[in-house]
């Protein structure tokens, strides 16, 4: 995939110019507090952004160029045998609730499914981040259950996970 364009987002692989601002978006609490991750100095981040088994893709502005979050494609640890793979994301905090996730998650879905021919997405939240629940289950995602005391996050706090799924059949495009 070269780049995957909505009416307000490019969905792109990452450059070494999106360090900085990948930099400054993860590294602050709003977007530590849910997604179990630690901070970073750049050289992890540029490590992290160019990880070839593991692709990142860049939110990025349509009008300004803007990198507003990023989208991670892993492995599905959970499944075995299967074509699957698990998204996580994050969005700069003042982009946060203004449709931007749900409008690069509908269309890298899409791709996932009928580009990369995965059967299965999976999709981890924990308990805590509602919002993300909400974004999740109006994307289509079934919840398959709670891991509890699953991981230790952002200033030491233990949180449950929850983990929804979409199946390539049960994915409906927008």
């Amino acid at each position: 995939m070269n780049i995957l364009k909505t009416k307000r987002l490019s969905i792109r692989k990452p450059c070494d110019e999106d360090v900085d601002a990948i930099y400054e978006i993860q590294n602050t609490p709003y977007v530590l507090r849910y997604n179990g991750l630690k901070e970073m100095n750049k050289k992890q981040i540029h490590t992290m952004l160019m990880d070839k088994d593991e692709p990142v893709y860049m939110l990025e502005m349509v009008n300004s160029q803007k990198v507003i979050g990023a989208i991670f494609v892993e492995r599905d640890s959970l499944r075995y045998g299967a074509k699957a793979c698990s998204l996580s994301c994050y969005l700069e905090e003042a982009y946060a609730h203004q449709g931007y996730m749900k409008e690069a998650m509908t269309a890298l879905i899409h791709h996932i499914f009928y580009d990369d021919e995965m059967d299965v997405i999976s999709v981890r939240v924990l308990c805590e981040n509602t919002a993300s629940m909400h974004l999740v289950e109006a994307l289509g995602f079934q919840k398959e259950g709670v891991i509890r005391r699953c991981l230790k996050g952002y200033q030491g706090i233990v949180y449950d996970d929850m983990i929804y799924s979409i199946l390539k059949e049960e994915y409906v495009s927008g």
